[in-house]
């Protein structure tokens, strides 16, 4: 019986592996269907706004909208073209060698008509970003060693996960999306994030300035001088409602991990690790009185009458703005945050096989005498570095998990392949 179930669950998870080859092989044949609809998309939705509703706008009207009239198509489509046409970045080249797209796009080119430095757009310090985290966070070292992916036996620094239907390792991967007929990773995720953003801004335009003609649509025997039909303009005044709704709130996740400094991939790993260092510590709460029983009990039998507290610690979360102003490569140490509103290629902070990392709040939680640890005072620990607040409530002894220590991940790739010497790393552009 046991060697027929085992040769059944054989047969199935082969049908299942098959079953997901195939999915992977149609995600990439539909990417070029996806990129078409959404120009045509785009596009047509351009014409009609510009047909229908600035024709009908005053001179006065044109002016004053101008700088919305110009900025928004201009980013709409340029922003588009771009998060289409830059590859994501890739750890190694193919064997044949970059292709042409790599050439043009992951090398830094300050004379090109996409080059920030072109239109008098300069770093405040060619030396790049000091890489240091919360409360004087270590940077990552550069690397001698690098994991070896055993899908494609090639380098996979840190943060680097194969796509399965790229068939290639992509730096710093968020996701594959047929959208853009591609991975979004390190090259190319700002432009992804920008599409979406000036997406969202285009189709509320179209909602606030053409809500009079959407209700003029309805009227049979009202005057129509424009060439689209009255059909067309509803139908586009319906699907900006929706995409005006739904890219947003695509938009703001998005935004919101960036700002937690971690990727799609990385938000589950992250989910994942927490989740690890609460089953084999308590994380976060303690309310407890002294002659608690139940807690009391809960606290011994976890570290003979010590309650570990373990507190996970994303590495590469350096706070919010930092890790916003590292992502859009503007601040201080970067471009003007008038770039975001030109479509220009901005080389990211990173060359994606070194990261900078924070560093553990100090002093990490130990074991005094008698701590009661509370959600407040662990974040305020997290923040400010001073750790949980002493009130003779509770025993415990905390720690503080900082990433994957053991290298179990959630997208470990079955394991990894092992080891390999990598590049000098040293510079970061």
């Amino acid at each position: 019986m046991a060697p027929l179930l085992r040769s059944c669950s054989g047969l199935v998870i082969r049908c299942f592996k098959h079953v997901e080859a195939f999915a992977d092989w149609l995600t990439g044949a539909a990417g070029p269907v996806f990129v078409f609809l959404c120009w045509s998309l785009i596009g047509l939705g351009g014409f009609v706004f510009f047909d229908v509703v600035v024709r009908d706008l005053t001179f006065l009207s044109i002016l004053l909208l101008s700088p919305i009239l110009l900025l928004v198509p201009l980013n709409l489509y340029l922003q588009y073209y771009l998060v289409t046409s830059i590859p994501s970045g890739f750890p190694a080249p193919r064997p044949s060698g970059p292709t042409k797209a790599e050439s043009r796009w992951l090398v830094p080119n300050p004379k090109s008509l996409w080059a920030p430095e072109r239109w008098g757009f300069y770093r405040s310090n060619a030396g790049g970003w000091p890489l240091t985290g919360h409360n004087g966070g270590v940077a990552s070292e550069p690397r001698r060693r690098v994991r070896r992916c055993r899908k494609c036996d090639g380098p996979k620094p840190e943060r680097t996960h194969h796509c399965s239907v790229c068939k290639r390792c992509v730096l710093l991967m968020d996701h594959h999306c047929p959208w853009i007929n591609g991975c979004v990773g390190l090259h190319n995720q700002r432009h992804f994030i920008l599409f979406m953003a000036w997406l969202s801004i285009s189709c509320w335009v179209v909602c606030v300035l053409g809500y009079a003609k959407f209700w003029e649509s309805f009227a049979y025997l009202a005057a129509w001088p424009a060439w689209t039909p009255k059909i067309g303009f509803t139908l586009l005044y319906v699907l900006s409602i929706a995409i005006g709704i739904a890219v947003p709130v695509l938009m703001a996740w998005h935004l919101h991990m960036v700002s937690h400094g971690e990727t799609s991939i990385e938000s589950h790993d992250n989910a994942y690790l927490e989740g690890k260092a609460r089953a084999e510590g308590l994380v976060g709460v303690v309310w407890c009185r002294r002659n608690d029983p139940g807690t009391r009990r809960a606290l011994e039998s976890r570290a003979n009458g010590v309650g570990i507290v373990q507190i996970y610690l994303n590495p590469y979360d350096l706070g919010r703005r930092r890790n916003l102003e590292l992502f859009f490569n503007i601040g201080p140490t970067g471009y003007r945050w008038t770039t975001l509103l030109l479509p220009l290629v901005v080389q990211p902070y990173t060359n994606g096989w070194s990261f900078p990392r924070r560093s553990l709040p100090t002093p990490t939680p130990s074991s005094p005498s008698d701590l009661h640890l509370h959600a407040p005072e662990l974040a305020a620990g997290l923040s400010s570095g001073q750790g949980p607040a002493e009130n003779g409530m509770a025993v415990a002894e905390g720690k503080y998990v900082m990433g994957d220590g053991d290298g179990d991940l959630t997208d470990d790739e079955e394991g990894g392949g092992g080891w390999m010497d990598g590049p000098e790393l040293g510079s970061h552009h």
